[in-house]
């Protein structure tokens, strides 16, 4: 049985549809859904942690107490709830962000972790959390820190709204004329990344990246090059110029990985009409 904590999650979803045995689990109230399933000593899982802010909450911290109980109380709640059922733990991934490594252009594991920001200071928290508290009960783990992730059901992403903006011929808002450089990588990529890594031990930290940076200012431009024209306004705004992953790591894992190309995906959704499920 593999337990995805986050059950609303785009990423939840996504791994649900790909493994066998799931149970998905409110990230609100984990202890009493995690209670319902009845595990005991006889049981054996795998746990995953996809629960982050919602994408419209991510630096809004108006509310301390709620934004620390969905940032970091509810990975607590299920690591005590593990430890206290005495059931078998074969696996736990805990879903991070390349956000934990800041101003930092070359993104390697063992790279000091800079974050600029609450939201990815909190990330590194749970990172600890996870790490420590897995050590202590043996079990394997893998923090898996993420870079731009697209695709499913996805409405937050710069890709998204590529999209949205060229199929309802709406204005797309820029950062510094889209410059900066990042690595998105498909939740389908993710998914196999995440399937491998249940069956991969003694990897606690690995990149979820291609190493491959493009800019927004690529992609409107490739789309331009296939009759596709957005209108973008842009404005000046502090960021990172350069987030891309190091995926040594990754590669020695799945050395035959093939990683689809952003523009590529934005050009068939928009050629075709195909929305991702």
């Amino acid at each position: 049985m593999t337990i995805i904590i986050g059950k609303s999650a785009n990423l939840s979803i996504a791994l649900a549809k790909a493994l066998p045995d799931i149970r998905l689990i409110s990230s609100q109230h984990p202890a009493e859904d995690l209670k319902r399933l009845g595990l005991g000593k006889t049981d054996s899982v795998n746990v995953i942690f996809n629960n982050f802010q919602r994408s419209t909450m991510l630096y809004d911290a108006s509310v301390p107490t709620a934004y620390v109980q969905r940032a970091l109380m509810c990975t607590a709640e299920v690591l005590e709830y593990l430890e206290k059922s005495g059931v078998t733990v074969l696996k736990v991934l805990y879903t991070s962000s390349s956000s934990v490594y800041g101003n930092n252009i070359f993104c390697k594991e063992e790279d000091p972790l800079i974050p600029t920001s609450l939201h990815a200071s909190l990330k590194i928290t749970n990172e600890k959390l996870v790490e420590s508290f897995c050590k202590k009960n043996g079990y394997d783990y893998t923090i898996c820190r993420v870079f731009n992730m697209y695709g499913g059901n996805d409405s937050f992403s710069i890709i998204s709204k590529i999209i949205r903006a060229a199929r309802e011929n709406i204005e797309l808002t820029l950062y510094n004329n889209g410059n900066a450089l990042r690595d998105f990588i498909h939740i389908d990529d993710v998914v196999t990344v995440y399937k491998a890594l249940l069956k991969t031990g003694d990897t606690p930290i690995v990149n979820v990246g291609t190493s491959n940076g493009i800019s927004v200012k690529h992609i409107l431009d490739f789309l331009r090059n296939h009759q596709i024209e957005i209108r973008y306004k842009t404005i000046d705004k502090e960021e990172l110029r350069i987030s891309t992953a190091d995926i040594s790591r990754l590669q020695k894992i799945l050395p035959d990985l093939k990683f689809g190309r952003a523009e590529d995906y934005i050009l068939k959704q928009l050629e075709t009409g195909e929305r991702d499920a």
